[in-house]
């Protein structure tokens, strides 16, 4: 046979209310409350009377069943299990409402349970107990051994007897919840030092408990005779009327009562009480009582006030910190960090900054403790920015050299630390004076000093503050010499880059061109006013005579005047002059300042001087140009008064740039040496040519506009003994002296083979190359030669022009009716020099009186702009349009037409016109 508890825990195994977590948590609380079975006993023992039933039990059900009371139930069952008979009450829990059955074993819901089956119960009748929370939290149950009919009233009566089984049951529990509540109170209160006093408004007199008397000093509770007893008595003067309003209000209103203030406490001392209060009300409603707690709250009022002073002290710092960050001057920083010393009562403060690593040690006062010093000291002197000595007289350079915080109280202690700080004190009538280091990542940047004119003890908080307010200088102090540093780099970077820039555009004029006039005269554009508000340039020539050469003025109104100036300069100036001294020594002259008497002795004109004196000068430079250790000249750079003298890097610079134009210039008088020399070889070898009766020729050689080299470009007209003319022309490739030389040879050869032979331009050009090989002369050359013979058996006077090309461009033909077209009609032979068993061909057209043949070198055709087809299509329609001019004007302007100014190749033209008939 199952036992009660596998049956009570089967129903429960159903699920339902008896698992509910909330139910069970509401039985548990009661049970855990229940004083005993005593209670619960007597009310089973009513049930069983008035329902004549011999068995009555009350059952809590949590996660299981406990009997807490009954009548008629076996020994031991109480304050355990229902055994047989708890199944029958937990179908009664779950369902919660009351359970009757008549008779048990014919009934099928409990036909089998274990109670019904032993006999023990026959009728049953249970009731739900009914928590003040709503749940079901167990049973009051009365049955019999012999089966029996339950009546409505016998339900009810259960009924009510169950609802007095819970009220017993939340009754313990809530004298339990009291008890413990009071006891709990009782330790807050004895913890928390609580006192409990209580004012009878009707007799007026007031009680303190022991707790609200030891607040006062006393030994014991304590009874008063009146609330202005206990004012005079106990609590100080200047609190009197709080308290008493206070109290009036709370009465008045019927409301809460709420008051800070000071007790005096039988041992003299004094404590700061909060005072709360309620007023309590009669059964007419009149205001009969005022009860009220006392608390001390002295330390926590002393917390918060330190606390508030700390957080004051902690937003004065913060204010001063952010000024200290934003400030843009080390000046700005003494006076602002003297807001933050004043939360310390400091009247003055300075600081002491290095200005460098190594540099000196510079105190700048606040605006207050300067105009201290000014009263007391008139003759004292500028205080800005003073550099103090660098000993250990006195705090200010000992904690900035030594890193070591001073504090000193007291003048005493201060005079006797530091001797020589006495007058300062008499003179500012110091009384104490802290100075704290600035150090920033274990750099000492100075120090910092806060002066009292009170003694002053320093706390733990005050060094924290001034420590907080040094920190935040020294960054604020380290900031701006970084910002001052960095300034000055990009000051001095952007000067070095001006400098760099004005050097690059001086390389630029220089060598833009080979023109010396035109460099120079770009150059003193350049230097003013980037240098100087005016200047001049003047030059030695090969024998020794200053030459002016360029002059320039800021404003491009003036450069006549600057211009007559120099004129008159070179004409008149003496000995002492700034040029003269610079032509002669090769050094810079510098004049920071002009004075009267100097510009009278260097120039004796006193026109000259009248015109110096309008252009306006107050100071000046004069730097050699100089080249090879020889003087060629000098610059002049003037800068009015306002402007002030050049710096020592802009008289670098104009030492650099003279020493640049000193090359420049010496390179175009070699240049200038050398081209002539160049274009009169050249032309030497260029020989005129001969003028027969049948046609005209024109030959023309321009250089290449520079360089000095001897170009490779040739041409050549000649009479073979039978009189045919030979027309040549070529080109040696290279631009240079060997390339020259080997122009020259191979002309002279053309012109001895051509002489000698007799042969076709194609049997001369064969014969040309293989000498060319045979003669080792290593170069090679495009030719063009061409014979004029007349037509035979022509009476129109025609002449036959036959040619041979070796790589040349082929020449262009202006026919006598303006028609011009180009005879190439087959493509060139190989030039000369490359291969000298090349075939070569000779070509044949006929020639009308009055045509003309124009024979060139690629120069012509071809520069950057344009490849050689172009050139060639406009060197066509160049010669169309000049069909009508003489010969020598048709070849000037074919080479203006199609020759740039600063064209990189030499040009040799050859042009033959045909005498026009009759």
């Amino acid at each position: 046979m199952a036992t009660t508890g596998s049956a009570v825990h089967d129903e429960q195994s159903g699920g339902g209310p008896l698992t509910d977590p909330l139910r069970i948590a509401a039985a548990r609380r009661l049970l855990l409350e229940v004083p005993g079975p005593a209670a619960f006993d007597r009310l089973s023992a009513l049930a069983a009377r008035l329902l004549d039933v011999g068995h009555a039990k009350v059952t809590l059900f949590t996660d299981h069943d406990v009997v807490v009371g009954g009548y008629g139930l076996p020994a031991g069952v109480v304050g355990g299990p229902a055994l047989a008979t708890g199944a029958l009450s937990a179908i009664t829990v779950r369902q919660g409402r009351p359970l009757k059955i008549a008779a048990a074993a014919e009934d099928e819901r409990v036909a089998q349970l274990p109670a019904v089956v032993s006999g023990a119960v026959g009728a049953y009748l249970g009731a739900p107990l009914l928590a003040a929370s709503g749940q079901v939290v167990g049973a009051l149950a009365a049955y019999d051994a012999a089966p029996r009919t339950w009546s409505e009233d016998a339900a009810e009566l259960l009924e009510q007897l169950a609802a007095s089984v819970v009220a017993e049951l939340e009754l313990s529990a809530a004298q339990s919840a009291v008890g413990t509540s009071r006891a709990w109170l009782d330790v807050a209160l004895e913890a928390s030092s609580v006192g409990i006093w209580e004012r009878d408004l009707r007799t007026g007199t007031i009680h303190w408990d022991d707790r609200c008397a030891a607040l006062f000093g006393l030994d014991s509770a304590v009874d008063l005779d009146s609330l202005d007893d206990v004012l005079v008595t106990h609590v100080h003067p200047d609190d009197h009327a709080a308290i008493a309003e206070a109290m009036r209000v709370a009465i008045e209103q019927r409301g809460d009562y709420t008051v800070e203030f000071r007790a005096l406490r039988e041992d003299g001392g004094t404590r700061w009480v909060l005072g709360r209060g309620r007023v309590v009300a009669d059964a007419t409603g009149a205001p009969a009582r005022v009860l009220g707690t006392a608390v001390d709250i002295t330390e926590a009022r002393g917390q918060a006030q330190r606390r508030l002073t700390a957080v004051q002290r902690a937003a004065a710092i913060a204010e001063v910190a952010a000024e200290l960050a934003n400030a843009a001057r080390l000046d700005q920083l003494a006076d602002i960090a003297l807001r933050g010393a004043h939360v310390l009562g400091a009247e003055s403060s300075a600081l002491a900054v290095f200005d460098s690593a190594g540099g000196p040690l510079r105190l700048r006062m606040t605006g207050n403790l300067v105009a201290t010093v000014q009263e007391s000291a008139p003759d004292a002197g500028p205080l800005d920015a003073v550099v103090l000595p660098m000993d250990d007289a006195l705090p200010a350079q000992h904690a900035a050299r030594h890193g070591r915080r001073i504090l000193l109280s007291d003048r005493t202690d201060a005079v006797a630390r530091f001797p020589a700080l006495e007058p300062v004190i008499e003179l500012l009538g110091l009384r104490a004076l802290a100075t704290v280091p600035l150090r920033v990542e274990g750099r000492l940047l100075g120090s910092f000093l806060v002066v009292w004119t009170t003694e002053h003890e320093f706390t733990g908080d005050d060094v924290e503050v001034l420590e907080a307010l040094a920190a935040q200088i020294a960054l604020s102090v380290s900031r701006l010499q970084s910002e001052a540093e960095r300034g000055a780099a990009v000051a001095a970077m952007a000067q070095a880059n001006q400098r760099l820039r004005l050097l690059a555009d001086a390389g630029r004029v220089l060598s833009g061109t080979l023109d010396i006039d035109q460099q120079i005269g770009r150059l003193a554009s350049l230097v003013v006013p980037e240098l100087a508000d005016w200047c001049w340039i003047v030059v030695t020539d090969e024998q020794g005579r200053l030459h002016d050469v360029a002059s320039s003025h800021r404003d491009p109104t003036r450069g006549g005047e600057v211009e007559a100036y120099v004129s008159a300069m070179v004409a008149s100036m003496s000995e002492e002059s700034a040029a003269r001294r610079v032509i002669t020594t090769g050094r810079p002259v510098l004049l920071p300042v002009i004075e009267w008497d100097q510009v009278t002795r260097a120039l004796p004109d006193a026109a000259a001087r009248e015109r110096f004196a309008r252009l306006g000068a107050g100071a000046g430079v004069a730097v050699p140009l100089v080249a090879r250790g020889q003087v060629l000249g000098a610059l002049g750079l003037f800068t009015r008064e306002e402007r002030g003298p050049l710096g020592e890097a802009e008289v670098d610079t104009a030492v650099e740039i003279g020493r640049r134009a000193g090359l420049a210039l010496h390179q175009a008088r070699l240049y200038g040496q050398q081209r002539d020399l160049a274009d009169a070889l050249q032309r030497s070898m260029l020989t005129e040519p001969p003028q027969p009766e049948h046609c005209e020729i024109v030959v023309r050689y321009v250089p290449a506009a520079e360089g000095a080299e001897i170009g490779g470009d040739w041409y050549d007209a000649f009479l073979q003994r039978g009189g045919t003319t030979v027309l040549a022309i070529g080109d040696v490739v290279g631009h240079d002296t060997r390339a020259a030389a080997a122009m020259g040879q191979v002309r002279g050869l053309l012109r001895g083979i051509s002489y000698s032979s007799g042969g076709s331009p194609a049997e001369v050009l064969t014969e040309l190359d293989r000498a060319v090989q045979g003669l080792a002369l290593n170069t090679m050359a495009t030719a063009l030669v061409a014979q004029l013979e007349p037509e035979p058996d022509d009476e129109a006077g025609r002449m036959r022009l036959r040619w041979a090309n070796a790589g040349h461009p082929p020449p262009a033909l202006l026919a006598s009716d303006g028609s011009v077209v180009l005879l190439d009609g087959k493509q060139a032979d190989l030039l000369l020099g490359v291969a000298p068993e090349t075939v070569r061909e000779d070509h044949v057209a006929v020639l009308a009186p009055g045509s003309t043949v124009l024979l060139y070198t690629d120069g012509l055709v071809e520069r950057r702009d344009r490849d050689i087809d172009a050139g060639t299509e406009q060197l066509l329609e160049v010669l169309g349009e000049c069909g009508g001019f003489p010969l020598d004007e048709l070849c000037d302007r074919v080479l203006a037409r199609m020759i740039l100014p600063d064209a990189e190749d030499d040009v040799a033209v050859l042009a033959v016109r045909l005498v026009p008939e009759d």
